[in-house]
C-alpha cells in the first residue's frame, strides 16, 4: 500500500538548472559592466568552473572568482555586489515550480504523506522551497546534511523513510536523475517514477517503474500503485 510520495527538489519540483544558467549569465554581465575586465562569456565560464570545483550550491562563487584580480576593497565590493544583485534579481524572475506542480501536490497531499529528498545543503533546500511557495506541502525534507551521503547511497533514502515512519516499499520516489534518484530508490525497494520533464542528468541505463512527461501525470501513477 502506497503511503508516501517523495520528490527530488532541483529539476523535479522546480526549474533549478534553467534558473542557475540564466542567473549566472546575468551576474557575469553585471560584473563586467561594473569593471571586471573580461568578456561576459569568459566570466560565465569561470562561474561554472567554480561550481564544478566547489559544488553547484557554493555560496562564495563571486568572491572566489574575483580573488585572483587583487582589486582594492571598494572595487572588489562594487563588482561582487553587482553580480550578487543581478543573480538574485534573475532568480526572482526565473525560479518557479514546474507547471501543474502545485495543483498536483495539493491533490496528492489529501491521501499521502509528501516529502523532499535532495542532495542540496539544508539551508539552500529550505530556501528554494520557501522561495517557490512549496514548503507547506511537505511534512519532511531530507537534505545532504541529514546523512552527509549523496544519492544513490541508500542512507538518505532510508533516513527519509524513518522520518516519515513508513517502509521503503510504501514509498514512491519521483526524480529527474536516473543514476541517483531512481537507482538509489530501487536499491531500497521504493517504487520509482522518472520525471522526464526536468533537466535530465545521470542517464546510466537505470529504468524507472513509471515515467511522466508532466507533473499532473503523477495522479495516474499513484492510482496504478
Amino acid at each position: 500500500m502506497l503511503k508516501a510520495v517523495i520528490f527530488d527538489l532541483d529539476n523535479t519540483l522546480v526549474n533549478f538548472w534553467e534558473f542557475k544558467q540564466e542567473s549566472s549569465k546575468e551576474a557575469a554581465k553585471a560584473m563586467v559592466g561594473a569593471g571586471l575586465e573580461m568578456s561576459a562569456g569568459a566570466c560565465e565560464r569561470l562561474i561554472f568552473k567554480i561550481y564544478e570545483t566547489h559544488g553547484i550550491d557554493y555560496q562564495l562563487t563571486f568572491t572566489e572568482l574575483l580573488k585572483p584580480f587583487k582589486f582594492e576593497k571598494d572595487k572588489f565590493e562594487k563588482i561582487r555586489n553587482a553580480g550578487i544583485t543581478a543573480y538574485l534579481r534573475k532568480k526572482g524572475e526565473i525560479l518557479r515550480p514546474y507547471g501543474g506542480m502545485e495543483a498536483t501536490l495539493h491533490e496528492l497531499k489529501k491521501d499521502y504523506s509528501l516529502a523532499v529528498l535532495t542532495d542540496a545543503p539544508r539551508e539552500q533546500a529550505h530556501s528554494r522551497l520557501a522561495f517557490t511557495g512549496l514548503q507547506n506541502y511537505f511534512s519532511q525534507v531530507g537534505t545532504f546534511h541529514d546523512t552527509n551521503i549523496y544519492k544513490p547511497g541508500v542512507e538518505p533514502f532510508l533516513h527519509i523513510c524513518k522520518k516519515l515512519e513508513v517502509k521503503a516499499e510504501e514509498c514512491l520516489m519521483v526524480g529527474d536523475n536516473l543514476s541517483r534518484d531512481i537507482r538509489g530508490a530501487k536499491l531500497v525497494g521504493m517504487h520509482t517514477c522518472f520525471a522526464k520533464y526536468g533537466q535530465v542528468f545521470g542517464d546510466d541505463g537505470t529504468k524507472a517503474e513509471f515515467e511522466i512527461d508532466k507533473p499532473v501525470q503523477l495522479l495516474e501513477v499513484v492510482k496504478k500503485i
